[in-house]
């Protein structure tokens, strides 16, 4: 039989690692394009009084709440995909 050298392992190393490499590129996801991301429509609005009646009503129409104002800015932001 052929004697195994160092250099003929580190080939065969080498060999396996390029099969492996190329059979695994399969199960990569796939990189984000324009086509796959998620869009998303927004909407922002005065919170006025009736703040639970205006959400509930936003929510009803599919919209999300993502941001809410703050005591000087009186502003609540919902998104819902496009």
């Amino acid at each position: 039989m052929m004697k195994l050298t160092r250099s003929g392992l580190v080939a065969l190393v080498f060999l396996a690692g390029c099969a492996v490499g190329g059979a695994s590129s399969q199960f990569v996801v796939p990189p984000a394009t324009a086509q796959n991301v998620q869009r998303w429509d927004y909407l922002c609005m005065p919170a006025e009084r009736e703040v639970t009646a205006m959400a509930k009503k936003a929510g009803a129409e599919g919209w999300e709440m993502v941001a809410a104002g703050t005591r000087d800015n009186h502003v609540w932001c919902f998104k819902r995909p496009m």
